[in-house]
């Protein structure tokens, strides 16, 4: 918040905010140093994300190549985000069974379906076809993967429908935005979370590498 409040101040006259979300309690880990949060759900989430100290999946996976195009974004990635109300209510109604024939995961240990330990490699032939672990496997989708930093949100009460507006605002780093289409599509048709989520609004950015005492985000776009 304090950063946002900064950057709004020193960009008074040249730059307006146009929209934000307030999220809470990242759904993901991205460092084998943290536990694996829930999401809600009350499932753990981002159990197989990419972790700071896989320096190679980053590298084949997050980071743009050195040789890639257009130049000024070599070193950067492309960023997603995604809006993702949850249907809280229909979720609570459920039965744990289908809420983990769903996930794919067990509720209390997260641990895949014919497996004992969370961090346990998924067995795909133990997993419902639909299930959303299983579809978005890159053993699913030619090897696939994308870097997850997700946040909670909550907006209250949806006074005309009665209901919770809640959910996930999901975001993923990919050095290539083609990755996260092809799997959206495998997800899109089959995903027995479908009954659960609507999406409702999503955004793609670039992302300009990092810089140096001195330098500037960017500085390869404009300088």
């Amino acid at each position: 918040f304090h950063a946002v409040r900064n950057l709004a101040r020193i960009g008074r006259g040249s730059v307006v905010m146009r929209w934000s979300q307030l999220g809470f309690g990242r759904t993901s880990t991205t460092s084998r140093a943290q536990a694996t949060p829930r999401n809600l759900m009350g499932f753990k989430d981002g159990t197989n994300n990419i972790k700071l100290e896989d320096e190679r999946a980053l590298a084949d996976h997050v980071w743009v190549a050195p040789d890639a195009e257009p130049a000024w974004l070599r070193g950067g990635t492309y960023l997603v985000t995604r809006r993702i109300r949850m249907l809280i209510e229909v979720w609570d109604r459920a039965s744990l069974d289908d809420q983990e024939r769903t996930i794919g995961r067990r509720k209390g240990s997260g641990a895949p379906f014919g497996r004992a330990d969370e961090f346990d490699q998924v067995d795909l032939a133990a997993t419902p076809v639909d299930a959303h672990i299983r579809l978005a496997a890159p053993a699913e989708n030619a090897g696939r993967r994308i870097l997850r930093r997700g946040y909670s949100f909550t907006e209250g009460m949806d006074i005309e429908l009665g209901q919770l507006d809640a959910g996930l605002f999901f975001i993923s780093y990919q050095n290539d935005p083609a990755s996260f289409v092809a799997l959206q599509r495998r997800l899109a048709g089959s995903d027995a979370l479908d009954e659960y989520v609507k999406h409702t609004g999503s955004a793609l950015f670039a992302c300009p590498p990092g810089t140096r005492q001195g330098r500037y985000v960017g500085e390869t776009l404009f300088g």
